[in-house]
């Protein structure tokens, strides 16, 4: 995967998906990891995260953690 940047969640959408917003006010699409992290969090609007971004498409990424 790509880089982790630092993002603020703006929206959620159906599926697990979440519109995130980064320090530059660019706005990106992500989703819950899966995997070993079955138990997730839910996140409302104002929550701060950590994505990793797809290196095949810098618009779309995943949350790895919930920052605070």
């Amino acid at each position: 995967m790509g880089p982790v940047v630092e993002a603020v969640v703006v929206e959620e959408l159906p599926s697990l998906l979440y519109r995130l917003e980064l320090k530059d006010k660019s706005r990106v699409m992500a989703h819950g990891a899966s995997g070993s992290q079955r138990n997730w969090v839910r996140l409302v609007p104002g929550d701060r995260v950590e994505v990793e971004f797809s290196e095949h498409d810098p618009t779309r990424g995943r949350i790895v953690k919930k920052i605070g």
